[in-house]
This record gives C-alpha cells, sequence and structure tokens, in this order.
C-alpha cells in the first residue's frame, strides 16, 4: 500500500511516555529535542541516544530540512513541538513585530511549510507537545489538545493525520499502562486519517503498520519484524485467553535470546510489538464490524 508520509502529533500528560514510544517507532530518525531528551533509546529500548538537533523554531527546522537529502532519514520528530512553537511565535512577535492573532496565524504556517519540506522528501513527520484541558473562554468551550495558543490550538491538530491523545486506562493490556485516544470526544481534540482503532496501544510503530506503512527497524535489529509478525499471528488465534498469551510471549522471548540476540531489551521490543499489533489487527476487524453490522 503506497501513502504520503504521515504527519503525527502524539499529546499527552508530563512523562507519559511519548518520547519513549517514538524512539522505538524510529529509532534511526532525525530528532529535534532538547539535550538529554532522548535518553529512553537506551534506558528502554538498549540503543545509543540518537544526535539531537537543537533548532528553535519551526522556520530553522525548514531550513534545517531543506538541506536534508530525499531517503536520507526515515522520519523527523520534533521533541517536544510545544516549546517550538512557543519559540516560533517569540521569532514573530519580537522579529518579524506581529502581534495578537497574527503570531500564532504565523506559526501555524511555517509549521506547516515546514511539514510540507519534509513530506516532499518522503520523510514521516512526528511531534510530541505537552496537552492542554478543556476551558471555556467567553462563553465558548474549547476542547483539549495539543499545547498550542491562539490559531495554532485547532489548525495545527487539524492538519495531523494522527491526533493521539495518550491516556491511563486499566484497559491498557501488556506493558505500559497507557494507551492512545482516537475516537471523536466532547471533550479533547484527537483522531485518526487512517481509522486506527480508539485505546490502541501506545505503539506508534505499530499504529503506523497497521495503516500499510512500511516501517523499517534499527539496522541490525531487522530480525524484529519477524518475531513480532509470528508472535502476533500466534497470537490472534486466542487472544482472550492470558494463559495463551503469556505462553506464547515467553516462548517467543526465550527464542530470541537463544538465537537472535544477547541483549533482552531488543528481545522483549519485539515481543511488545508483537502483542500489540495482534490487539490492533483484532480491533481493527472488531470496529469495522460495528461499523458496518457484520
Amino acid at each position: 500500500m503506497s501513502h504520503d508520509p504521515s504527519f503525527s502529533i502524539a499529546y499527552g500528560d508530563l512523562k507519559a511516555g511519548k518520547t519513549c514510544d517514538v524512539l522505538s517507532a524510529f529509532p534511526s530518525a532525525v530528532y529535534i529535542a532538547a539535550p538529554g531528551a532522548l535518553s529512553p533509546a537506551e534506558s528502554v529500548w538498549g540503543f545509543p541516544v540518537p544526535q539531537a538537533h537543537d533548532l528553535g523554531t519551526f522556520r530553522e527546522i525548514r531550513t534545517f530540512a531543506e538541506k536534508m537529502q530525499p531517503g536520507s532519514t526515515t522520519a523527523l520528530v520534533i521533541d517536544d513541538a510545544t516549546l517550538i512553537a512557543d519559540r516560533t511565535a517569540i521569532y514573530y512577535r519580537d522579529v518579524k513585530k506581529l502581534d495578537g492573532w497574527d503570531v500564532w496565524g504565523a506559526v501555524v504556517g511555517a509549521a506547516i511549510r515546514m511539514r510540507d519540506v519534509l513530506r516532499r522528501r518522503g520523510f514521516h513527520v512526528v511531534m510530541t507537545c505537552h496537552a492542554n484541558a478543556a476551558t471555556t473562554e467567553n462563553g465558548v468551550r474549547m476542547r483539549g489538545g495539543p499545547s498550542f495558543q491562539g490559531q495554532a490550538r485547532k489548525k495545527l491538530p487539524a492538519a495531523a493525520d494522527l491526533l493521539l491523545r495518550a491516556e491511563a486506562h486499566p484497559r491498557a493490556g501488556i506493558g505500559w499502562p497507557m494507551v492512545y485516544r482516537t475516537a471523536p470526544h466532547a471533550d479533547w481534540l484527537q483522531g485518526s486519517r487512517y481509522d486506527t482503532p480508539d485505546m490502541a496501544p501506545m505503539n506508534l510503530g505499530e499504529i503506523l503498520r497497521l495503516a500499510g506503512f512500511t516501517i523499517p527497524r534499527l539496522r541490525g535489529l531487522e530480525w524484529q519484524e519477524s518475531v513480532a509478525e509470528t508472535l502476533a499471528r500466534e497470537l490472534i488465534k486466542d487472544l482472550g485467553s492470558p494463559e495463551h498469551v503469556k505462553t506464547c510471549m515467553i516462548k517467543v522471548r526465550d527464542f530470541a535470546l537463544a538465537k537472535l540476540t544477547k541483549e533482552p531489551k531488543h528481545a522483549m521490543w519485539a515481543v511488545r510489538d508483537g502483542y500489540d499489533r495482534a490487539v490492533l489487527r483484532v480491533a481493527k476487524q472488531a470496529q469495522s464490524g460495528q461499523l458496518w453490522g457484520f
């Protein structure tokens, strides 16, 4: 299946696991991040921390991207975009002398131009953001969403293909106790142009694979893909049985450690993807059945 590169925004509370998840999805991406922000690469997933480019505004990132060759990376990740948006607003206010409504209109324009430059080069674009809760201003109800201000509060989320809200949930399943919400909500902006199931596992890589994208593995860990697929197919046979699930996951983990890797983090990474892949496939099938009635 062929798609234009995706534009994803993952947002939620502090320390919800957004950066950790994005690193697992795109371990070889180009990262725009502050020093130290990408430490989960090593502590959780067991690969060297990617180089972080500490750029200040969407305009600077676009200029940086214009020098990149098509195919030179899989994705560009901005962690976090709330800070970049605020810095961009300061640039337009202090340097370009804009004010009020015009400042955040310019921020939106700069972000969209940056996105378009990246996508024309074949790169996925990912932003992580803080969350703003719903508010009422002058009698108007404003739904919660990524932490942007002014026009950007609605227009940047509207431009995303995947608008994923991280939420703690008792039905998160095995592993990290968070899910991504995508269904229409009275209090939150969230959604997916790829018909991603609501309460999806917090696994951007598997969400994009479900949508038909080929998301490459870290060099040297290509074996993770066959392991994840084998596990997913086995789990789907009886995903409702905790005993079956646990047995399958232990067998696959032990096989990976015996035959494919000496690093337990790499083995569990593949197991996590296989489990999440199975959950997503089953949820997608159920969601389609609910929509069409069969």
